[in-house]
């Protein structure tokens, strides 16, 4: 009987996905419909929806990250640092590109909301210490926003030696995450 269950369960998942699926296919043919026709404006705007719902049917991945030189201003506006070695008392930025975090659309306002935690590790992956949660990133905003940028600071006071910054970047608005590694050296 648990097996009927299950599998009846793992039948229904699959129908909705195929049904989502096939929903997002024929929002495409309609797109290339109305392209055809001459209508790029309407078929843009069915794109964009399809877009969106993969954006947010897609496990969030952090494909930029890097130390930089400084605090970065803007989504791919950065200089990425050539040396990952920092002297004592100097700040280390860091700057990150999530993708495909959740954007929900409430009324007229998409919402996103991510929380972003850091762990150091040493040479050896001894945990020596971070912050869980350590920031919040929450976007109120009147249309969809694909490009999302993390400006973080870091002024660690800790003794000379190899170590690893462990980013993880949690979605608020889903079970989402996603983390990435940047070793460093302090001299």
């Amino acid at each position: 009987m648990k097996w009927m269950l299950c599998f009846v369960f793992a039948l229904s998942l699959f129908s909705a996905a195929l049904a989502f699926a096939q929903d997002e296919a024929k929002l495409l043919e309609e797109a290339i419909s109305l392209i055809e026709a001459g209508k790029v404006d309407e078929a843009q705007r069915i794109l964009e929806d399809v877009r969106l719902a993969l954006w947010n049917r897609a496990p969030m991945v952090c494909p930029v990250y890097c130390f930089v030189e400084e605090k970065p201003e803007s989504f791919g506006v950065y200089r990425k640092r050539v040396s990952s070695t920092f002297v004592a008392d100097e700040t280390m930025y860091v700057y990150a590109e999530p993708k495909n975090y959740t954007i929900l659309k409430e009324g007229d306002i998409y919402h996103i909301f991510l929380t972003v935690s850091y762990a150091v590790y040493d040479k050896d992956g001894n945990y020596l210490g971070g912050e869980d949660p350590w920031e919040n990133f929450r976007y109120l905003v009147q249309s969809p926003v694909f490009e999302l940028f993390l400006s973080l600071s870091f002024d660690f006071t800790i003794d000379p030696g190899e170590y690893v910054l462990e980013i993880r970047v949690k979605d608020r608005l889903s079970d989402k995450a996603t983390s990435f590694r940047l070793p460093f050296k302090r001299i």
